[in-house]
């Protein structure tokens, strides 16, 4: 998650922000990049649930918003996000294949980093989707608790998802959760 390219869309928005520095953390991107082309996660719908935990939500936030979060979600990512993506890596086979020379190449390279940009354009737009189900107005935080029960909180957060959306996590899979929750909450 590249910070300045949803960075106007999403500023001042508090998962935005909490997005953009988790994803920060040293691993953290790996994991979640692992996550999301072996196992089909949906990186924002993960960010989600670790953000409510962290925040100091309990459970019933992602209770009470799961359904439509996931409605949502998948919805934005099947018809904008994953087209866009999808495009973006076609366009990288033809760029590093030997069709395109000089000035080619070089255009096609650039449209290439455009539709990154907008991947992540549509990524934030997500983000506020996601936060406008369970914004409450200008003081969002939960109760504040210890980090021990936030990373619990979080890990409670993702088996939810993980069973919601039919996601048997392997060995690999698991050990990059770990890894996204160490780094969160450190």
């Amino acid at each position: 998650m590249n910070e300045s390219a949803g960075n106007e869309i999403a500023k001042g928005n508090p998962f935005w922000e909490f997005a953009t520095w988790a994803y920060s953390q040293p691993g953290v991107d790996k994991a979640m990049l692992s996550l999301q082309n072996r196992m089909g996660v949906d990186i924002n719908m993960v960010l989600f649930c670790v953000w409510l935990a962290y925040r100091g939500s309990n459970g019933n936030d992602l209770a009470q918003h799961l359904a439509s979060a996931l409605k949502m979600s998948r919805e934005w990512q099947r018809d904008l996000v994953e087209p866009v993506r999808t495009c973006r890596e076609n366009l990288k086979v033809i760029v590093e294949g030997p069709d395109l020379i000089g000035r080619n190449r070089e255009a096609a390279t650039a449209l290439r980093e455009r539709l990154k940009a907008n991947e992540l354009d549509l990524e934030a737009l997500q983000i506020l989707g996601l936060y406008g189900l369970v914004s409450t107005g200008d003081h969002d935080e939960g109760a504040p608790v210890d980090i021990a029960t936030q990373k619990e909180d979080a890990q409670n957060n993702l088996n939810v998802y993980f069973a919601a959306t039919g996601v048997t996590l392997d060995h690999l899979a698991q050990s990059h959760v770990l890894r996204l929750l160490n780094g969160v909450f450190q």
